[in-house]
């Protein structure tokens, strides 16, 4: 593995552990605010569970509102990306991912209990599979265009990096086909969550 291979490893596994972290914030931030951030909001409540069990689930128009919502936030991304704030954009996209699901679990164990944790797994079944990879895959591309574009420098092997994509123009055709490839994985993303999803959803809260 060369050094540029490396470092996007690297930046991998960092990118990895700022979601970890937000995580970890995410639930003592509920855990400690949860009669304002919990009690007072109705997050996770009975009410909403009883809507999400017998309120009739349009999967194409599902489908659309997920899809806009999903790619609207890849785009916003590679947008930023292009600016300079697209190093910070980054590092708040990644720290925001971990602590609005940290926030979610314990909301769920804090409600619910252990069934919560049924709630949650079931929740984010099977898209999370899709969608976690590609998250980290979306940050990392956004790390890296920043760089190119505006901090070439900092890239620790931009000598390999130029030869192997050999001019500015192929090394934008490349990230351009990198990130259609993205979008390609969160849209089958999408489809999992609108059409696998609720199905999972509601055959779970008739016993829960």
């Amino acid at each position: 593995m060369g050094r540029w291979e490396r470092s996007r490893t690297r930046r991998g596994r960092i990118l990895s552990g700022i979601i970890l972290l937000g995580f970890l914030l995410g639930l003592l931030l509920m855990n400690a605010g949860k009669k304002v951030l919990l009690e007072n909001t109705g997050l996770l409540s009975e009410n909403i569970l009883y809507a999400v069990k017998y309120a009739p689930v349009d999967g194409n128009a599902f489908f659309l509102y997920v899809l806009q919502k999903r790619l609207g936030c890849a785009l916003i991304l590679a947008v930023l990306s292009t600016t300079w704030l697209g190093l910070a954009a980054v590092w708040t996209c990644a720290a925001w991912l971990g602590l609005s699901f940290g926030m979610l679990v314990m909301a769920s164990l804090l409600r619910y209990g252990l069934k919560g944790i049924l709630l949650i797994a079931v929740g984010i079944f099977p898209q999370a599979f899709v969608y976690f990879p590609a998250a980290i895959l979306l940050l990392r591309w956004s790390y890296e265009f920043c760089l190119s574009i505006y901090f070439p420098e900092k890239l620790q092997d931009s000598a390999a990096l130029h030869e192997e994509t050999g001019s500015r123009h192929a090394l934008l055709r490349r990230k351009g086909v990198t990130f259609l490839m993205l979008l390609g994985v969160v849209i089958i993303g999408c489809v999992l969550e609108s059409y696998v999803n609720p199905t999972l959803m509601g055959n779970m809260l008739k016993i829960f």
